[in-house]
């Protein structure tokens, strides 16, 4: 979920997205280094920054998205479902 505030509101990123992200851009070197469990967050918020991000600069062609990146969407979705409980409706 913060992930997706990040994304989707402007928020402070979470701690483990900063890292997911320096390591996607400067390398992790030695992954057997990395304590235990860390790669598959980083893989998970990875995929939900990617996701989210795609859906985000696909404004105004999001329909058309949403087919080329099914795994993508149903990310995204699974996020906005979330979103909605925690924060209900405002168009309601």
């Amino acid at each position: 979920m913060a992930v997706g505030d990040y994304v989707l509101d402007k928020q402070k990123p979470p701690p483990l997205l900063i890292k997911a992200l320096n390591y996607e851009k400067w390398g992790i070197g030695d992954i057997m280094q990395l304590p235990a469990g860390l790669l598959p967050k980083i893989n998970t918020a990875l995929s939900y920054y990617h996701a989210l991000t795609g859906y985000m600069s696909a404004a105004g062609s999001t329909a058309a998205w949403t087919k080329r990146n099914p795994q993508a969407w149903e990310a995204v979705s699974w996020v906005l479902e979330q979103r909605m409980e925690r924060y209900g409706n405002s168009d309601q």
